[in-house]
């Protein structure tokens, strides 16, 4: 009893702090792109709707180095998508081969599987960067928020005196 009472609330306690150590939406600078992790790579979420590769490509258009990264990003998962493709359809064609001529039926299901790899390999790469660009982005978006965000104020003379401003 005492076991699991220990266990339960080191549970709850960890949660907690687990809770309270996230950034709330509020403090986060406006267009920021929030990061979910999926069970296989990541959902990008702006003010809480899903973003695809496109709309983050467009979006990224003003921050340069966030945009190569992205542009990369497409590419390789375009090129992964040919990598799957092309991989699959040598190994099956393969499979139906080596029914008649087996060392020309593993040879090609060897080809169609290291072009599988390749597809894989490379959804890796596209990954790791559109989560760079992302990371680039939220960064210009942070520095413009918190360069915007303060509050500034001149003394100077004018004709009629000592004037005020503030920006």
């Amino acid at each position: 009893m005492i076991r699991e009472l220990l266990f339960t609330s080191i549970l709850c306690f960890s949660l907690l702090a687990g809770a309270l150590s996230q950034s709330p939406y509020h403090e986060m600078a406006k267009d920021t792109i929030i990061t979910r992790p999926l069970f296989f790579g990541n959902a990008y979420l702006l003010d809480g709707k899903r973003l695809n590769i496109q709309v983050m490509q467009w979006f990224m258009t003003d921050h340069p180095l966030a945009h190569d990264q992205i542009r990369v990003s497409v590419v390789s998962g375009q090129m992964a998508g040919v990598g799957y493709t092309v991989g699959g359809m040598i190994f099956l064609g393969g499979l139906l081969v080596g029914q008649d001529d087996r060392a020309a039926g593993e040879d090609l299901m060897l080809m169609g599987g290291v072009g599988i790899g390749a597809g894989l390999l490379l959804s890796i790469i596209s990954g790791g960067h559109q989560r760079r660009a992302v990371q680039l982005y939220n960064e210009d978006i942070k520095r413009y928020f918190n360069s915007s965000a303060g509050m500034e104020w001149h003394i100077g003379f004018s004709g009629n005196g000592l004037t005020l401003r503030f920006m």
